[in-house]
């Protein structure tokens, strides 16, 4: 008999900027990095052959929490790769939700009937995962191996196996495990999605409200240039005038929430000079949103750092940029495995 091992990625970039990822290559956060920690705690003394993952830096980052421990070199394989969403990579929930609502619902709850321009149909990202999964069950034949991969591939693969009359198997939470028995001829689920060792206060599900159905939500932005007509939401917010650079406003559903200032005239640095909320959208955790169009904003641009002014003098302001990465007043927009030691 087989073990195989299926483990989503920890909490990245998309999971708290409330955009939807796809394959776009995404930082693991810091307190994705917590969770790594606790995922390497489950599985010392539990013995493993070997370890995959999904070419992505997300998967990657999170497969060190089983191969440095154990000594393991790590494979990465593209067919453990997130199903691709063509054009509805990295776009806000909150803007697929204003222009495409029926379609929005689809992609969380009935995956079987979702696709858009470019994207991997069901039968196509959950076949080359399966694909994948049987070799690597093969190839260890009577050993145990785990797979990193993603939370929308992993769920259409199981509920492709295992449940084909359900039309909504939920959702996984960051790092959670799925053990698999392999009998040469076909697989047993053991247990899905399982995230005990998790403690609350770094769970991202226990967050967030749009998995749990029925009348639960979370608020989800989207964005626009600013206009003429903003003038009077912008010194409500305290934007300086005659500034330049790019202005955008976050809207939820069609009312204005917030803006930021973002400055991408130095060759590789773009410079995110204002970000406020008005005071009714304050302390629900929508900063996360309005910082992830910056930090959108500025990989568009091509720049490889964005930082944040001198002028960032509120305690509270500066624990909050570094709790979503920000070192010295800077964060690096350029995807990398951050090495095992950073997330201890």
């Amino acid at each position: 008999m087989t073990t195989l091992y299926l483990i989503r990625h920890a909490e990245a970039e998309g999971n708290v900027f409330r955009r939807l990822q796809g394959q776009y290559d995404s930082f693991i956060t810091p307190n994705g990095m917590k969770q790594i920690a606790a995922l390497a705690k489950r599985f010392d003394g539990v013995a493993v052959d070997a370890v995959y993952a999904s070419d992505l830096t997300r998967t990657r980052t999170t497969a060190q929490a089983i191969c440095v421990p154990k000594g393991l070199e790590l494979h990465p394989e593209p067919r453990f790769r997130e199903m691709h969403c063509g054009v509805w990579e990295n776009l806000p929930f909150g803007y697929l939700d204003h222009v495409d609502p029926e379609r929005n619902y689809a992609f969380s709850h009935r995956p079987k009937e979702w696709s858009v321009e470019e994207s991997e149909t069901f039968p196509v990202y959950t076949g080359r995962f399966l694909q994948a999964l049987e070799e690597v069950a093969r190839r260890h034949e009577g050993g145990c191996a785990a797979i990193f991969s993603h939370g929308m591939v992993m769920r259409g693969a199981m509920q492709r196996l295992f449940f084909p009359e359900k039309e909504d198997l939920g959702h996984s939470e960051n790092t959670a495990v799925t053990k698999l028995l392999w009998d040469g001829g076909g697989f047993r689920l053991e247990y899905l999605n399982d995230g005990s060792h998790l403690p609350p206060e770094i769970s991202t599900l226990g967050r967030q409200q749009w998995w749990r159905g029925g009348d639960h939500r979370d608020f989800n932005m989207w964005y626009r240039d600013a206009q003429a007509g903003d003038e009077p939401l912008l010194k409500r917010l305290g934007l300086p005038e005659g500034s330049g650079g790019i202005v955008r406003i976050s809207m939820l559903s069609d009312r204005p929430s917030g803006a930021l200032l973002l400055h991408t005239d130095e060759p590789e640095t773009a410079r995110l000079d204002y970000l406020a909320l008005l005071p009714a959208h304050r302390g629900i955790g929508l900063s996360a949103q309005l910082l992830g169009e910056a930090v959108s904003l500025s990989r568009e641009a091509g720049k490889r750092v964005l930082r944040l002014p001198e002028t960032v003098e509120s305690p509270a302001a500066r624990r909050l940029f570094e709790s979503y990465g920000f070192r010295d007043g800077a964060l690096p927009l350029t995807p990398r495995v951050i090495p095992f030691g950073e997330c201890l």
